[in-house]
């Protein structure tokens, strides 16, 4: 097996977690799990653990941006996106499923329990959340520069008081109105 990033370095096998082998590039330290090794490994885990706020800061320039071919089958890799607004992300082969993790990522995953969780990251729910998270992320900066940080405070504690008022239709007419004691 050729690493995906050096592309002339051999992987060595490795053991990343009791029962889970992988491979790793002496080189860059990048980690490859074959797909079947990682499910019958998370089969003997029996609860997933509960993901958890990490300690370990991710850092962007850990991202090695190039094309890769996956280890097993030579397939081009696809990037994943893990956090929203973050610059982390995992490759994984469409082809055999294998993954690769670029130097540290295995251990931001572990520092926030997701390690046990990997294949949901490539599945469409997790994906629209994060795009769901970064699109409210970027509305809230706009209201916030557009409104200023008390009157963004202000309208939201409003917001929050009008959803649920019984006269809820009756108080938005009253403050859409030009005038609202006019016939």
């Amino acid at each position: 097996m050729k690493c995906p990033v050096c592309k002339d370095h051999t992987l060595d096998s490795i053991t990343l977690l009791k029962g889970l082998p992988a491979h790793q590039c002496s080189n860059c330290n990048g980690v490859y799990i074959p797909s079947n090794a990682y499910m019958a490994w998370w089969k003997t885990l029996g609860k997933e653990l509960p993901p958890k706020e990490g300690a370990i800061e991710i850092d962007p320039s850990w991202e090695v941006k190039e094309l890769k071919l996956c280890a097993t089958c030579g397939h081009i890799m696809a990037r994943y996106k893990i956090f929203p607004d973050t610059d982390f992300y995992i490759d994984r082969c469409r082809n055999c499923n294998g993954i690769w993790l670029d130097p540290h990522e295995w251990d931001v995953l572990i520092d926030r329990n997701l390690h046990d969780n990997l294949n949901d990251f490539f599945t469409r729910p997790w994906q629209d959340h994060l795009r769901a998270e970064e699109t409210k992320i970027h509305l809230e900066q706009i209201y916030m520069d557009k409104l200023g940080e008390d009157d963004y405070e202000n309208v939201k504690q409003f917001r929050a008081w009008l959803v649920d008022h019984p006269m809820r239709g009756m108080l938005l007419a009253f403050l859409q109105a030009e005038d609202p004691y006019k016939i």
